[in-house]
């Protein structure tokens, strides 16, 4: 939880204090390959309270998606350890990567076809849809069917929220952008169930799973990629091509082996 808590105060400071020399620029449309190339680092927009795929662990940026930006960065400018990690969070991190203050997204970012029309994406990374979390002493809600009349911890922005919107309109939501706050929602009785990635919930769960329980089914599965600004798609032609090379040799596999165990067959592209 001060690691969530932690991570909750980089993103409020990230969103007033991004320094001049963090701010990628660019010329104009199709260059930001070059300019990551130039620049010989990249500055992408990762989450830090999403584990296992990206958090903070102490002052260290972590996680499945991490290790592989660093294999990227390897390739790409020759250092994995090249990268300014910029937190992000489903509800600003399309600003962030439209004002350029990013190369570009690489935080759990789900492909949709309302979002294919803002920006461009690389060839998924992972996938999954959203599900249940709710507290583990909790025996009243098994399914989306039972939410009606709850309280649910939504994130704005996320295949999540929409479910739960369409699927459980009885439902009242409260709308919360830190998974910390979500989880201190759920202990202090304000909500009865959060929804959000599966992803995420099963990487909760696996911290902590005396207190926490995923419930139902999951909803929406779907692919995730990283995230280029529209008609800037170089650096995600790059990550596909990354991305393939991994799968082929193996990469991905051992990747997620690592941060998921037995549950990693489940969001393997």
């Amino acid at each position: 939880m001060r690691n969530l808590l932690r991570a909750q105060a980089l993103i409020a400071l990230a969103l007033l204090l991004l320094a001049p020399s963090v701010v990628p620029g660019r010329a104009g449309a199709d260059d930001a390959l070059a300019t990551i190339k130039s620049r010989g680092s990249l500055i992408v927009g990762v989450k830090v309270d999403y584990p296992p795929f990206g958090y903070l662990r102490g002052d260290h940026n972590v996680g499945l998606e991490i290790d592989l930006l660093r294999l990227i960065a390897r390739d790409l400018v020759g250092k994995p350890d090249a990268i300014t990690f910029v937190p992000v969070e489903a509800a600003n991190r399309f600003q962030f990567l439209n004002t350029d203050k990013v190369d570009f997204l690489f935080s759990t970012v789900t492909i949709t076809d309302q979002r294919r029309a803002v920006v461009d994406f690389s060839a998924p990374y992972m996938k999954s849809g959203w599900q249940i979390l709710t507290k583990r002493s909790d025996g009243t809600i098994n399914d989306v069917a039972d939410l009606k009349g709850k309280t649910v911890v939504v994130v704005p922005g996320t295949t999540g929220e929409a479910g739960v919107r369409r699927l459980a309109a009885d439902a009242s939501l409260l709308r919360l952008t830190q998974t910390s706050e979500a989880l201190q929602a759920l202990d202090q009785g304000r909500a009865d169930a959060f929804a959000q990635d599966s992803a995420l919930l099963v990487g909760i769960v696996n911290e902590d799973h005396t207190k926490y329980k995923i419930v139902g089914k999951s909803y929406d599965d779907a692919p995730i990629g990283a995230a280029c600004r529209k008609g800037d798609s170089a650096p995600c032609d790059f990550i596909s091509k990354e991305i393939e090379k991994f799968s082929r040799d193996g990469t991905l596999a051992k990747t997620y082996r690592k941060w998921l165990g037995v549950a990693a067959s489940r969001f393997e592209p």
